[in-house]
């Protein structure tokens, strides 16, 4: 930088002034200035994308993430925790959703699972309506044949009645006949009320061997009857059961041995108390015809019978032994038939166990 300047005195110009500054450092300086701001500006903008990248990534990859399970869900699977671990909005979401999730699994779960239930209940009700179709035939075909044999004898009377002997066998059979029909609907009707009338059982403390010995009074006229003799064996026992229940099961029991017994037979009644294994234990002999091995299965089953004409000889029905088992259960207790018998291996032994009442047991302890 250059500069004059004249110099004036009284007489005039005196001369000049002459003054030089050199200016280049200025200019170097200005000229790293506006680098340093030039630099300055682009890394301003360098890290401003950067960070903004960053920044948004991060929100771009908890919205892929949140997605990614969204779609995850709707596929049919279901996540186990939440996508994103945020504080923020996204991470509410993401937690809105791991709950939305697990909601929906266990409402699938649970209806799966009623499904199944619903499954099952429509097998055993298909199941239940193919026994009840069976047990509808069954007992039109058993009440079929008593009052088959009743038609036929009334139109017999009606065509021919002037025969006494025809009378006299006519009023004997539709008496057999009319008693089989009858004992067939009571026990229809007894099955039936087992399934409904629960609440009429009264359990109270029962002693067995006295309640065996006044059944075994009350079949021991029939017994006589047919040349029988019976035996008993009794131990006293006390459980808890509904009285007439188990006098119901008592009686069946014996005018089962007696109906399918052979003349001059036996029947034993034998009961006995297990202490260690808390039960009282009944078995009931007959020396009758054995059941086969193939049948053994199927004897508590309503209707069945072993041998058809001997059941309609003796006016069997085959609910007896049906019967007496549901009475049985609903004691608590359990039948068997033994398949080793007395009598080197002739005649039928049916087995009862009921759970001893806690009276009992006291008792014992006590004598103890």
């Amino acid at each position: 930088m250059l500069y004059a300047a004249p110099l004036d005195g009284p007489d005039g110009q005196m001369g000049a002034v002459w003054m030089q500054y050199p200016v280049q450092s200025y200019h170097e300086f200005y000229t790293r200035i506006l680098q340093l701001f030039i630099w300055a500006g682009i890394t301003v903008v360098a890290l401003s994308f950067i960070l903004g990248y960053l920044f948004y990534n991060r929100f771009a990859v908890a919205i892929t993430r949140l997605k990614r399970s969204a779609d995850f869900i709707r596929e049919g699977n279901y996540i186990t925790e939440s996508p994103v671990r945020r504080k923020d909005e996204l991470g509410e979401l993401g937690q809105g959703i791991y709950y939305m999730s697990t909601s929906i699994q266990q409402n699938i779960t649970a209806m799966h699972a009623e499904q199944q239930k619903l499954q099952l209940a429509i097998e055993k009700l298909q199941a239940l309506e193919q026994q009840q179709k069976q047990y509808i035939g069954n007992i039109s075909h058993e009440f079929k044949t008593p009052l088959t044999s009743i038609k036929a004898y009334v139109e017999l009377l009606d065509m021919y009645k002037d025969d006494p002997q025809l009378l006299d066998d006519a009023t004997s059979n539709i008496g057999k006949e009319t008693e089989r029909l009858y004992e067939m609907v009571e026990k229809v009707l007894h099955l039936s009320a087992l399934e409904k009338y629960d609440f009429e059982n009264q359990a109270e403390d029962v002693e067995v061997s006295a309640l065996l010995e006044d059944a075994c009074g009350r079949m021991r006229g029939k017994a006589e009857k047919f040349a029988l003799n019976m035996e008993l064996d009794l131990e006293p026992a006390v459980i808890r059961s509904d009285r007439e229940s188990l006098m119901h099961i008592f009686i069946n029991m014996l005018d089962n041995a007696i109906k399918y017994n052979v003349p001059d037979g036996v029947i034993q009644v034998k009961s006995e108390l297990r202490m260690q294994e808390r039960q009282a234990v009944i078995r009931i002999y007959n020396s009758g015809t054995p059941i086969p091995a193939e049948a053994r299965e199927k004897i508590f089953e309503p209707f069945y019978t072993v041998n058809k004409d001997r059941a309609r000889k003796t006016g069997g029905t085959g609910l007896g032994l049906s019967l007496v088992k549901q009475f049985v259960e609903k004691q608590g207790g359990t039948i068997t038939l033994l398949s080793d018998d007395p009598e080197d291996g002739e005649g039928v032994t049916f087995q009862l166990i009921f759970p001893l009442a806690d009276s009992s047991l006291q008792v014992r302890n006590k004598s103890e």
